[in-house]
């Protein structure tokens, strides 16, 4: 027999391409199909993706390495939660990965067809009983198709980018309070929860079909007290919480000059040598 390296080289390997081996049953030699082996790989599992687990959807009769819990051509849409075997195709241990990813999205996605896709988020996952089979509750995102029997699915880990410069969204409900919580559904049916909370310097009104945002200004406070009747001693409530600084500006243009006494860290006086008129600038 030929050395290997005597052989030319056959690229690309075509489906029917062959390879011989040996058959582990009887040690028989026979010819294997590039096509064989690739649908091996793909039924057993036999070759594992990190974050991504293998199984085989079953309507009736799901045991080790299936999912069930919905009838056959279910749309994803439509698939609020699923039961999983704890075992996968190639037979790993998927139940430690599951429980740890619950409150993180995953998508469920056709072997061979990765446009047949749902993509969830994990609400919980728990163990029926004392069988093998857990309960995944689903709470669905986004994906066309539906979930067919007997096909083979990879459950992999799985979040967009954050970055989104081509969804627009639209208020779908609020909930009124110092926080509130609106809902928005995106054009791409994407669900966002977005959190306001109102404090000392912003309120919340809820107008029916917006929410209308104020903030106070966070710099310096300042306040302008009118003074249009004459006196002598001008009495200014500032509310301003410290000790400002005063300008007097009078009726007639001129900068007024007056003592200033402060009565607390809201209220102060000024007092003139005689009765005046114009406006104090309290900052």
């Amino acid at each position: 027999m030929a050395r290997i390296s005597a052989y030319p080289k056959h690229i690309p390997v075509q489906p029917e391409d062959y390879w011989i081996g040996t058959r582990a049953s009887n040690l028989m030699t026979r010819n294997f199909t590039a096509k064989a082996v690739g649908e091996y790989i793909n039924v057993s599992g036999a070759i594992s993706m990190a974050t991504c687990m293998l199984f085989k959807f079953k309507a009736t009769n799901a045991g080790p390495g299936d999912v069930t819990g919905v009838p056959d051509e279910t749309p994803f849409a439509n698939i609020t939660s699923l039961q999983i075997n704890a075992l996968d195709v190639s037979d790993q241990d998927t139940v430690g990965f599951l429980e740890y990813i619950v409150g993180t999205e995953i998508i469920i996605s056709e072997q061979d067809q990765i446009s047949v896709f749902g993509h969830y988020s994990i609400d919980s996952y728990t163990q029926i009983d004392d069988t093998t089979f857990y309960t995944m509750s689903l709470t669905y995102i986004g994906g066309p198709g539906v979930i067919e029997h007997d096909k083979q699915y990879n459950i992999c880990s799985f979040v967009l980018s954050s970055e989104d410069n081509n969804t627009t969204y639209e208020l779908d409900s609020i909930q009124n309070g110092p926080n509130s919580d609106i809902r928005l559904i995106g054009s791409d049916s994407t669900e966002n929860i977005v959190k306001l909370e109102a404090g000392t310097n912003v309120t919340l009104t809820d107008t029916g079909s917006n929410i209308l945002i104020d903030v106070v200004d966070m710099g310096d406070k300042n306040y302008v007290h009118l003074q249009d009747q004459a006196s002598a001693i001008w009495t200014v409530r500032h509310n301003l919480n410290k000790f400002p600084s005063c300008t007097m500006v009078l009726s007639t243009g001129q900068q007024g000059y007056g003592d200033v006494t402060f009565i607390d860290e809201n209220e102060l006086t000024i007092t003139f040598a005689s009765v005046e008129t114009g406006k104090a600038y309290i900052n």
